[in-house]
Order: C-alpha cells, then structure tokens, then sequence
C-alpha cells in the first residue's frame, strides 16, 4: 500500500482490553485513507499476539514493539514508520467517531501548502455528545496555540490535536535516562511559538477519562520524571504567556528541578526568567517538599 493522507498514531502499553474498541471505530470509518501505526512500549498483556492477529484489507496496519520507556519515548518511536502527510495520536483507550478520518483528511487539504500552520486541533468528546474544551467564537478559527489556549483560562480540557509529520519528527519529545513521563504540551507549546492551529467545534476523539483527575500514581511518575517535567513546564516561562499562567509555571519549574536534584543557582539561571523565579523560589520549594512527602516519601 501507498503513502497515505492520515497516520492514526496509537502509543501503547497493556491495553489490549481496550484496543478492540479502537480497532473496531477504525473500521467503521466512512474514510479509509490511513494508516493505523501501533508502538507497544514494551507490553506483556498479549497486545502483541491480538494486533498480529487482526487483518484489514480496509486500511493499513503497522505493528512495532519496544523496551518500555514512557508514552514519549514510543511517539518518538515511531517517527520513520508514519506514512501519512499529518498525524493524529489516538490513545489505545479511546476511539474515533465514524467520520474523523474522512474529516480531518478533507479539511486539511485547505491548509496542507500554508507554511504557517502547523495542525489543526479537534474536540474530544464523551459518549454523551458533550466536549471537553470551549467552543471557539467562529468555526475554523486561526490563531497559536499559546495565544488561544494557555492565555484564556476558560478553555480547558485536551483535544484531539492533528499534527504535520514534518513538525512532528521535527520536534521531538526530550528523553532523560530513567525518566518514563513527559507532558505532551512541550510539544503543542514548542510548536505555539512559530505556528498556527486550525481550531474547529466538532467532536472527532471519544474518551472516557475523569477530567482534571490527578492519580498519585500519575503524579508520582511526575515527580520521578524531574528533567523531563521540568523542560515541559519551561515552555511556558515566556513573556507571551499571562502572568497568572507563568506564576504557576514557575513553582512547578522549581518544584520538578528540585526533583531532578538541582540547586536553586541552575533553577534561577535555567528558567530564563530569573527574577520571577527568585522571588516564587521559597513557594515553588514548598510545593516540592509537599509532594516529595507526599507522594515520594
């Protein structure tokens, strides 16, 4: 099979209880112009026995299996397999409504020779036909990333981001030995800075996760992941981002270098905000104590 419009890029790791419900939506797609790339980061569930064991002559099926190393390291996996011009990471506990594909490959073909935009960033959804984020005042709106989202405090919620290939492979997620989480938002950010979004009010991406939820677990893994966290969260020290939103930045900056056993010197110089982070220094320390205790002690 032939290059393709759309790659379905589905990260995963023992969740084969839960994949037959993706697999399924991809099926049921009106569109069948894609390519549904599996990176298993390492899974010992039998995911890998039950993607061999599905066959499609619908769409395209690439199956890769890794060391596990976080969702990161398996995004940054998969970049010389992706065959589509734009991507979509679809998580292997969710699943796309019938009409994704056809849409986002449709409507991409207006923006795909704008060298200015980098993507374009769809609802997701529950079962219930509700969304997560804030409907944009006109369909199709333009704007960055850090301008339209991290700027307004009234639009939270993840989406179901579309993504260039090319801005893809080119922004990579950083990976530090022994560190197994990143946010995906250094990657959206990074991009913020030199790119534009198309942002559309329609549902695509159905999940099924508590919004705002914060497992000890996940944060554990944070805490335990202190250099990657901590350049995720520097991507929002900027003087484009709010003040309110950069204040907050910068205790979760300190607190996760303190993580990575970093002396309040590095902290202060490294932020590239230094006054800013001097004088939040003792509230960002006090955050970092209250978790260490918390979730690592």
């Amino acid at each position: 099979m032939s290059g393709t419009a759309v790659t379905v890029l589905t990260p995963t790791y023992n969740r084969k209880a839960t994949l037959p419900r993706l697999y399924n939506s991809l099926l049921e797609q009106s569109s069948f112009d894609f390519q549904w790339l599996i990176v298993d980061d390492g899974s010992s569930d039998g995911t890998e026995e039950y993607i061999r064991g599905l066959q499609s002559e619908k769409f395209r099926i690439d199956y890769y299996w890794k060391s596990n190393g976080g969702k990161h390291t398996a995004l940054n996996f998969s970049h010389p397999y992706i065959t589509g011009e734009i991507v979509v990471i679809v998580d292997s506990d969710d699943y796309l409504l019938p009409d994704a594909i056809q849409t986002i490959a449709s409507e991409w073909t207006m923006f795909r020779n704008c060298n200015d935009i980098c993507g374009m960033s769809y609802f997701r959804g529950f079962a219930d036909g509700t969304h997560l984020s804030l409907e944009a005042k006109e369909d199709f709106y333009i704007d960055d990333d850090i301008s339209y989202r991290v700027n307004n405090p009234r639009i939270k919620g993840d989406r179901c981001e579309v993504v260039r290939t090319d801005l893809f492979r080119a922004y990579p997620f950083p990976e530090y030995a022994g560190e197994k989480f990143i946010s995906e938002d250094i990657l959206w950010n990074r991009l913020a800075y030199r790119y534009k979004t198309v942002y559309r009010n329609k549902v695509l991406y159905i999940c099924e996760y508590l919004e705002g939820g914060l497992s000890a677990s996940g944060r554990k893994l944070r805490l335990q992941s202190g250099n990657g966290m901590a350049t995720a969260t520097k991507t929002y020290l900027s003087s484009r981002v709010r003040l309110a939103r950069r204040v907050k930045a910068t205790w979760l900056f300190i607190c996760y270098s303190k993580c990575a056993g970093k002396k309040m010197r590095y902290i202060v110089v490294q932020s590239g905000q230094p006054i800013l982070t001097l004088f939040n220094y003792p509230f960002g320390w006090i955050l970092y104590q209250y978790w260490k205790n918390k979730y690592l002690e």
